[in-house]
């Protein structure tokens, strides 16, 4: 079974509609599984609660977007996952040590591609060019998420 990985800013736009949503919504149908761990998770709820506040969205979207999210959970649609985090900062260090002074990757940006690689993903669903490269990097298949 192949593993698909989608960072968080690219994994919400199956919540919330915005530039790009087609495509992962794309990338997610074609996915046989799709990771989550409590960093997507949580960047996923800030993300939606976000929209809420800036009034992107209606306090009622916002409901029934993370009402999706948790059907999705509970579906088995999203694979919950429960890494070694401790593993998982340690190869993180390793990445930022190797590539942040050529990329100027974010921790996160690290964190994300670190959790893929734990999770044995195959492919990296990702709207951040920094990650992109950095998978590109370590040898990890990704696609961009078109902006238009």
């Amino acid at each position: 079974m192949t593993m698909t990985y989608f960072d968080s800013g690219a994994l919400v736009k199956l919540y919330i509609v915005e530039p790009g949503s087609e495509f992962v919504q794309a990338k997610a149908l074609a996915a046989n599984a799709i990771s989550l761990n409590q960093l997507q998770e949580t960047e996923i709820r800030n993300a939606i609660h976000a929209a809420i506040g800036r009034k992107m969205i209606s306090a009622d979207a916002g409901k029934r977007a993370l009402e999706h999210l948790a059907n999705d959970i509970r579906a088995g649609v999203l694979v919950l996952e429960s890494p070694d985090w401790s593993s998982i900062w340690s190869r993180a260090a390793h990445l930022a040590r190797l590539h942040t002074q050529k990329l100027l990757c974010r921790t996160l940006d690290i964190l994300h591609v670190a959790a893929a690689e734990s999770c044995g993903a195959d492919l990296f669903i990702t709207g951040d060019v920094c990650q992109f490269k950095l998978c590109k990097a370590v040898g990890l298949p990704a696609q961009l998420v078109p902006t238009k």
